[in-house]
């Protein structure tokens, strides 16, 4: 009588495509940052570590009247080209055969499930920590006043009365559409925020129009994360969002709310993301088939798009509910 056994031809595939799949998944589910859609990818130079991305800047307005029967003085197209390179990152998870074998649960799907997620919440964050990192001070303000947003104000003078309201978000509308920055193909700006200044957002009594997703209309289809829409800004929550620790007005929490258009941030990667599983005795380091081992190995980088302007604008804010 034939048994199926870990070391059958083709498990070992099977198990690869469950972390592949879950990896999937938890893409779709969680990693905000890294969403297909808020980013462009970067292209990858072959023979390098270097991805590049390309941007054709905006010709200035011509105010300049034809002289009759002369043509106009040609124009150069300006080219910005900026690059970053890309990092590998990985991670195994080992069980062994007495475990496998002694527990009441398979280890084996639950492991996969844990390496899917790990690999998916790091490359989010990664992402989220390269564009905090390098954001231009211009682009960045803080609430040092009830009302009050102060340009590349230091993490130390966001006060504690500073929270995220409506007159905010409208500021930063205002300043977003006064630097041209363009508008997602909906018509609306995103902004990535923390659940804590979700509260305080959501309990400003003065934001008149805000709308729940749930009551979009037209079947918009809903990004990951997204709770509403407020002056032109769709909002998308996730607790990954970046927070500063005990960093602003009285050792309180800072958190950054990230407003972006299009063409912010560019990812590219040199290696999508893998996963591994090796079955017991698979290798010449478990002579005895003593254990098994899951995991994902993947090599990305990620930019802010400066050099032609910057397409976001960074809100600092201390929240009334804090992690």
């Amino acid at each position: 009588m034939a048994t199926t056994l870990t070391s059958t031809s083709g498990f070992s595939d099977l198990v690869q495509e469950l972390v592949s799949a879950r990896a999937a998944e938890e893409l779709r589910a969680r990693a905000v940052h890294a969403m297909p859609g808020l980013y462009v990818p970067a292209r990858f130079i072959k023979g390098t570590n270097t991805l590049r991305y390309a941007r054709y800047a905006d010709l200035g307005v011509n105010t300049t009247a034809l002289s009759e029967g002369s043509p106009p003085v040609d124009q150069a197209l300006t080219i910005s080209s900026e690059f970053f390179t890309a990092t590998q990152y990985g991670a195994t998870v080992a069980i062994s055969d007495l475990a496998n074998i002694d527990s009441p649960h398979d280890l084996i799907s639950i492991a996969a499930e844990r390496v899917a997620y790990q690999a998916v919440r790091s490359m989010d964050v990664i992402v989220r920590d390269n564009i905090h990192s390098t954001a231009l001070t211009s682009a960045v303000f803080g609430a040092t006043a009830s009302g009050t947003l102060t340009q590349n104000a230091a993490n130390s003078a966001v006060a504690t009365a500073g929270v995220l309201n409506g007159t905010f978000v409208k500021q930063i509308v205002a300043r977003l559409k006064g630097a041209n920055v363009p508008q997602f193909a909906d018509g609306t700006y995103r902004a990535i925020i923390h659940p804590s200044q979700e509260y305080d957002l959501i309990s400003d009594t003065a934001v008149n129009g805000w709308i729940e997703s749930r009551k979009y209309v037209n079947n918009t289809d809903l990004l990951t994360g997204e709770i509403g829409m407020f002056a032109g800004v769709r909002f998308i929550v996730s607790s990954d969002a970046k927070v500063y620790t005990t960093a602003g007005a009285s050792a309180g929490n800072v958190y950054a709310a990230l407003f972006l258009g299009p063409d912010s941030y560019a990812i590219g990667d040199s290696q999508t993301l893998q996963s591994y599983f090796v079955a017991p005795g698979g290798d010449h380091t478990d002579p005895l088939a003593q254990k098994a081992l899951l995991g994902y190995k993947m090599r990305f980088g990620s930019l802010l798009l400066d050099e032609a302007g910057a397409r976001y604008r960074v809100v600092k804010t201390q929240a009334t509910v804090g992690v």
